[in-house]
């Protein structure tokens, strides 16, 4: 709990259990990479801009020149987790940064551990955009709404057979797919629910 002393929020932060201050840090840094990312896409689609970074050599981050963006595809591009040792994008996006930021008045260099050691946190990127991998999808014809569609870790661990139906009236789509850490399944199936033919 957060000590009633304390009459900054740096102060309230710091009376947090090491652990507890780690989780929020990593969730700020979260938090603004999610709202930059979201501003980009609101204003420029999944266009590759001037400036954005890619992974270069030897780990090194690079920024994509405008001769380069046409062979550029979006599922290169980074964005930076906020740290005090990470390259910003040279286009509007290290606005957006900048803006958040100052909005929450903060700036790179307070991930630095001016606020102490545990906030001190280098930053890292993240693709903007992935793709699943090992995707499969089917469709299940059912009738029941209560009927199990789909076997579970429980029926593998004690070697039950699922049979599924092959007819019904009710339709249901199974996916499987693999996602990368810091990917959720739950996004993923926000941006299939969105497309028109659905």
């Amino acid at each position: 709990a957060v000590v009633s002393t304390q009459s900054t929020g740096k102060g309230a932060l710091k009376s947090l259990h090491y652990k507890q201050q780690t989780l929020y840090t990593h969730a700020y840094q979260s938090y603004v990479w999610n709202k930059v990312l979201s501003r980009r896409v609101r204003e420029h689609g999944t266009a590759v801009l001037p400036g954005d970074l890619v992974w270069g050599e030897g780990d090194q981050v690079r920024h994509v020149s405008g001769e380069e963006v046409i062979q550029t595809d979006i599922t290169q591009v980074l964005l930076p987790l906020p740290g005090y040792d990470v390259v910003l994008p040279d286009n509007c996006c290290r606005e957006f940064f900048e803006e958040v930021l100052q909005g929450d008045g903060m700036s790179l260099e307070d991930f630095k551990g001016s606020l102490g050691k545990e906030f001190n946190v280098s930053g890292a990127y993240r693709n903007v955009v992935f793709k699943p991998t090992e995707f499969e999808f089917d469709i299940i014809k059912y009738n029941d709404e209560n009927e199990k569609l789909i076997s579970t870790d429980m029926d593998r661990i004690l070697e039950k057979k699922f049979e599924r139906l092959e007819k019904g009236d009710r339709t249901a789509v199974r996916l499987q797919f693999t996602l990368p850490k810091s990917c959720y399944a739950t996004m993923l199936l926000r941006e299939i629910r969105r497309h028109d033919g659905l």
